[in-house]
């Protein structure tokens, strides 16, 4: 991608800076076996690091190629004290690494030193155990093991704790306040206390800490139990459900034994263990869902989590089938070893000439492999049709790398603030929220030999979340085709993980994100240009409205296209 003016100047600082580390780092490890210039690393090292010092004084530079100035700059001092360190000047090395430490500690630095065949001479060194020690000092005082250390039967100073670490993680880094404007945090801590008291198993303990973190109204933010004790909160029937037309529906039966249960695509749940079914989901789950926007909450409190329960306790639903026929139905929780996995791609050609690929996560590439795979039928095609209507999100780079193949310009990416709290400006002038842009400084960027030109449509739903409605951002803006079907989830960020007493796990979103252009999206989620929701009939009778939609358009416009 052309850069121009002074971000072209910026960015060629920092790549000579990168050429003058990597240089310095072959020739360090090189030296291991006899092939090195140490004397030449030292000096490519050394200019590597006066380099980044100008460039981490400018003004101008970007928050992004900032940081990225600030890590060559630690590697290019842990590679000269090694350099050092190998020449047998052990002072020299340690001073390398106390002016790294000078500037601000990483604990990822800390296993890299120890690890460093080239600084092993430095390991008896009473100024190097006194280094180690200071990131030993700063993992006790974040990872707070302390406090999240007893794992069974918890007593009450544990409970508490766990309660107050999350809340004051939650406090000082969740960046979603703003959604949740009548929320109190600290009264919401007062009003919960009392409730971790009285929880004398890890079980209750967990039930109640997932309902506090379900007051910030964060899909990344929210309270994983134990291991061990999951599959009492979170185990599920092999069964789908859905709210459809102000009914809930059975959307998809999963395994062999829940096709072989009298249950029906289609059929309405009216109860769960003789609860109106409304009832159920409002008091049996919705103070444990932890959804950013009302179509997520919606779509969790009558999907995903709507049968959720202890594995050990099956779940009897009353049913009204098709014909009006009422009847029960009980499905065991356990895990169903015979159970129908989401396959993590779906292809296939549609009549017309118009090729599908429904991507169901981008937690690995296989979304990118078979894009690529299918390359030349898609290139032929009439229409192109990209489904992320069941994709829960994984890394951002595996959608924009997809959509790499349908333009030839950069793909731009969402934006992203995080918090900057620095404690004497509190001091100084009282309480304030300061954003630091963490985004990234470049759209994404990769040569393609060939690009699909022909008209695009992306479908989206509820279930469209995270790094999926990344590519949603950039799809949209982009302005490369439609999107159809409902809203997205309206949630995407980068989680603190915390560990919590008794083995379990506290996520925190520290990050938001929005649009390239400031538009919000989390909370909210994106609408599509075509809204387009199934029917009951739809359901039963196996249609998909918004494939068939998707479909009707790309061929108009091809017709279009044609006539010009």
């Amino acid at each position: 991608m052309p850069i121009h003016g002074q971000d072209s100047d910026l960015q060629k600082r920092y790549d000579h800076i990168s050429d003058l580390r990597n240089q310095g780092y072959e020739l360090v490890h090189s030296a291991h076996g006899g092939h090195g210039d140490l004397a030449k690393a030292e000096t490519l090292l050394q200019e590597a690091i006066a380099q980044a010092d100008q460039f981490l004084s400018s003004q101008a530079a970007t928050e992004d190629l900032w940081a990225q100035a600030d890590s060559r700059r630690s590697e290019s001092l842990i590679f000269l004290a090694e350099a050092y360190a190998l020449k047998g000047d052990k002072n020299a090395a340690l001073n390398a690494l106390e002016t790294m430490q000078s500037s601000g500690l990483y604990l990822f630095h800390e296993k890299i030193l120890e690890q460093s065949a080239g600084l092993k001479s430095l390991h008896d060194e009473p100024r190097f155990k006194a280094l180690m020690d200071r990131y030993k000092h700063m993992e006790s005082r974040w990872n707070a093991s302390a406090l999240n250390g007893q794992t069974e039967n918890l007593d009450e100073a544990h409970r508490i704790a766990g309660l107050s670490l999350f809340w004051s993680e939650a406090r000082y880094n969740f960046a979603h306040f703003d959604n949740v404007p009548d929320l109190d945090w600290n009264q919401a801590y007062l009003d919960y206390l009392p409730r971790v008291i009285a929880a004398k198993t890890t079980h209750d303990y967990y039930d109640v800490m997932m309902q506090f973190a379900s007051l910030l109204h964060d899909g990344h933010t929210h309270v994983v139990p134990p291991r061990a004790i999951v599959n009492e909160f979170w185990a599920t029937p092999a069964i789908s459900t859905s709210l459809v037309e102000e009914k809930v529906i059975v959307t998809a039966l999963r395994s062999p034994a829940t096709r072989a249960s009298g249950l029906h695509v289609g059929d309405e749940i009216v109860s769960i263990d003789g609860q109106d079914v409304r009832t159920y989901a409002l008091t049996k789950v919705n103070p444990y869902v932890d959804s950013s926007s009302p179509q997520d909450r919606i779509a969790t409190m009558y999907g995903r989590r709507l049968l959720a329960g202890d594995h050990r306790q099956p779940v009897t639903l009353g049913i009204v089938d098709a014909a009006g026929h009422s009847h029960s139905v009980t499905l065991s929780r356990e895990g169903d070893p015979h159970a129908d996995a989401l396959s993590p791609v779906v292809w296939r050609m549609l009549d017309g000439d118009i090729a599908y690929l429904a991507v169901n996560e981008f937690g690995d590439d296989a979304g990118v492999k078979a894009f690529e795979q299918h390359l030349p039928e898609i290139l032929h095609a009439k229409g192109l049709i990209i489904d992320v209507r069941r994709n829960g999100g994984g890394s951002t780079q595996n959608g924009a790398a997809i959509l790499s193949y349908l333009d030839k310009k950069p793909i731009p990416l969402s934006a992203a603030v995080s918090m900057d709290y620095v404690p004497v400006f509190r001091a100084w002038q009282g309480p304030y929220v300061l954003w630091k842009p963490v985004g990234p400084a470049q759209p994404y960027s990769v040569e393609r030999k060939q690009h699909y030109e022909g008209p695009v449509a992306v479908l989206i739903g509820p279930y469209t979340f995270s790094a999926a409605e990344d590519f949603v951002v950039s799809f949209d803006s982009m302005k490369r085709g439609t999107l159809l079907g409902e809203a997205t989830g309206g949630s995407t960020g980068q989680p603190l993980t915390i560990d919590l007493p008794g083995g379990g796990k506290g996520w925190i979103c520290s990050k938001n994100d929005t649009y390239p252009d400031g538009r919000v999206f989390v909370g909210k989620g994106i609408s599509p240009a075509m809204i387009i929701k199934p029917t009951v009939e739809d359901v039963r009778n196996n249609r998909d409205p918004v494939i068939d939609g998707a479909t009707e358009l790309l061929r108009k416009r091809d017709a279009m296209t044609a006539s010009r």
